[in-house]
């Protein structure tokens, strides 16, 4: 009779904490997932309103097909959390990861046939350490280094055929090497 009453008294908990989901899905604290063309949303000065209020919680949007193109994470009206796209043949695109609005650590994107297409490091929004860029078939396109947001140390660029396109240091500001600029000649006939 006891394990009964112990049965009895957990549904009637359950019951209790599902019919308060609704409360807690409107709450301050988390407004839950929203689609991002609903028009109760505003962007005003950087930030993400629900009804006026600063969103907090993640929004998506959507191929037509009904496939997830997009999912980012707010607090408190600015990014704040995971952010990924996906192509529209399913394969993720890019992953992205933000606090308080700035881009923060490793970000990550993907061509539509899977492979990498970049790497960048940041920290209080600003890149920071190596930056990589690949074309679509693999071959890297670009590895540059940074120090609180500006170019710093080895930058290399490669032409998609693998032919290196610039190959330059930063020292102290000023760039020493291949910087791959074109030279421009007047084709002048007369």
């Amino acid at each position: 009779m006891a394990h009964r009453e112990q049965y009895l008294n957990k549904i009637i908990l359950l019951l209790l904490l599902v019919s308060m989901l609704p409360a807690c899905k409107n709450s301050p604290v988390s407004m839950g997932r929203v689609v991002m063309s609903d028009i109760r949303l505003k962007q005003k000065l950087g930030f993400l309103y629900l009804k006026g209020v600063p969103f907090t919680g993640k929004t998506y949007e959507l191929y037509d097909n009904g496939d997830t193109a997009k999912t980012i994470c707010y607090k408190n009206g600015k990014e704040d959390g995971l952010t990924r796209w996906w192509h529209p043949n399913k394969q993720l695109a890019q992953e992205r990861f933000f606090v308080n609005g700035w881009k923060q650590g490793l970000h990550k994107g993907w061509w539509p046939n899977g492979k990498i297409q970049f790497e960048y490091h940041f920290v209080n929004d600003e890149y920071e350490g190596e930056v990589r860029e690949w074309f679509n078939n693999g071959k890297v396109s670009r590895v540059f280094h940074y120090a609180a947001g500006h170019e710093a140390g080895s930058q290399k660029m490669w032409w998609e055929d693998g032919k290196i396109r610039a190959n330059y240091v930063i020292v102290n500001g000023e760039k020493f090497g291949l910087f791959g600029q074109k030279l421009c000649v007047n084709d002048i006939k007369g």
